[in-house]
Parts: structure tokens; sequence; C-alpha cells
């Protein structure tokens, strides 16, 4: 019996240890609703003279300068392209404090902050490059969006660990002047399936 029990656990642990570990590289893809333009992958909202809009991404212009977000196929982030036009004649907030990726499967994600990407970057790469380069491309809330002007940032979401089918992104926390307004923007999902072992390796390399 002991002899059958010690076979049996030798199996469970080379099991587990060949079988894979897949993650999926995603394709959003906005889904109408009122006070929503789509064209293409791109989602639009307008109020009170402030339009945003909102599209994913496959790659981001910092990726140059930091090679963990150049890995191909990207299976560990999730990259959104935000444009803002101010025409409402008060100075805006974005705060991405308040922005949130919900998956269909409950997953809950926050965008990586100006702190966090500082913390995980200066490991291998110099403090003024970091400062540099996150102050051109990364949303902030301390960077406001004057009348008349207009911007792109970047959102970066670490990706979700489950098969996703649908998911929503909220900005619960957009100001403009001394109002406060919220945007979701809800988005049927297609990923394509990896074995992830490989892109672990990889991205400890970089």
């Amino acid at each position: 019996m002991r002899k059958l029990l010690i076979i049996l656990l030798s199996l469970f642990l080379f099991l587990n240890a060949t079988a894979k570990e897949y993650r999926y590289c995603y394709h959003f893809i906005p889904l109408p609703k009122p006070n929503l333009y789509i064209k293409n992958r791109k989602a639009v909202i307008s109020s009170m003279g402030l339009t945003i809009s909102v599209e994913q991404v496959e790659n981001v212009p910092f990726s140059k300068d930091f090679k963990v977000f150049n890995l191909k196929p990207n299976v560990f982030f999730i990259y959104f392209k935000i444009k803002v036009i101010n025409n409402s004649g008060k100075t805006v907030y974005i705060d991405p404090n308040f922005i949130s990726l919900i998956s269909n499967k409950k997953e809950y994600r926050k965008p990586l902050l100006y702190n966090d990407m500082f913390r995980a970057l200066i490991k291998k790469y110099p403090e003024k490059k970091i400062n540099d380069v996150l102050s051109r491309y990364l949303l902030d809330f301390a960077t406001p969006i004057k009348p008349s002007n207009k911007t792109i940032r970047y959102l970066v979401f670490k990706n979700f660990t489950e098969k996703v089918k649908n998911a929503m992104l909220t900005f619960d926390a957009v100001t403009i002047g001394v109002e406060q307004t919220k945007f979701l923007i809800i988005y049927s999902v297609t990923g394509e399936r990896y074995d992830a072992k490989k892109f672990y390796k990889k991205k400890k390399n970089y």
C-alpha cells in the first residue's frame, strides 16, 4: 500500500512539473452603449465638452526604453491608449487611482501607477531615465489637462490569469472644473492561448 502511495505521489509531482501553464494575449472590442461612439477598436465618449477616446494597443512607446514592455506575444500586460481633448473651458483631472479593469471572472485590475512602475524599473534603469519617460507617457493625476489642450497617455494593467470573454473599463473620478463624472466601457474579449513557461523565463532575462 505504501509503495502504491509513493508511486501515485511521484506521478502527481511529475504531471505537475510537466503540465503546461497557459496565459492569454487578449483583444478588447468595445460594445455599443448610449453616449459612446465606436470606430474600429476605439471607444469615444464625450461629456460636458470633454472627449476621451480609449483604444487597446499592442505596444506602448516606452517599450523601446524598458524591455519588459517589449515581449512578444504580450501575455503579461494589457495596454490602453487614452486621448483626451478638453474643450470644456475648465481644467480636467483624470485620477488613475479610480480606474479599474474588471473581467467577467471577477478579476479586478488597477493600472500600474507611477510609483509602481518606478519601484519595478529602478532595479535596472537610472532614476532620471525612468522619470523622464514615465512623465511623458503615463496617465498621472498630478498632470492636469488645461482648457483647449489635448493629451495622449497610456494605461498599463497586469494581464488576467483566467480566460476572459467580457470586461469593463471604468473611470470613476473624472473631474471637470469642480464637477465630477464617470465613464464606463464594456468590452467583448477574445484571447490567443500560449504556454506561459517560456515567457516567464524570457521575462526574467529582461
